[in-house]
């Protein structure tokens, strides 16, 4: 016997398939960004490709700052003392917006703080 649903389950199972689907879209972009814009410094792990760069997997580094604090910095760029080199503004690509380096952030937290 087929099984019909009330439009009240229906809208539920809808609700809930866009907002699962909305929070994979955002991932596969803040990875895609990554990609892009920081892994050839930071590798696709976030160790850190060439020596001086921060290794972002570690617990207690640059993605356990506070969001707004952590944005702040990727905008201005970051210089670590010591280090033979510095990550440009926005990683060196001037059309990242606030959104995109969020996602970034994001997608960086979920994967390298494990």
């Amino acid at each position: 016997m087929i099984k019909l649903y009330s439009i009240k389950d229906r809208l539920i199972f809808i609700c809930f398939f866009m907002i699962f689907s909305v929070g994979i879209l955002a991932d596969s972009k803040g990875k895609q960004l990554y990609i892009e814009n920081c892994m050839v410094c930071h590798d696709d792990d976030g160790s850190g490709a060439m020596p001086g760069v921060s290794d972002l997997s570690e617990t207690r580094t640059w993605l356990a700052m506070p969001t707004n604090e952590l944005l702040l910095k990727l905008k201005k760029g970051i210089a670590k003392p010591g280090s033979p080199i510095a990550m440009p503004p926005k990683g060196g690509n001037e059309k990242l917006t606030d959104e995109d380096m969020l996602k970034v952030i994001s997608y960086m937290r979920k994967e390298f703080n494990k």
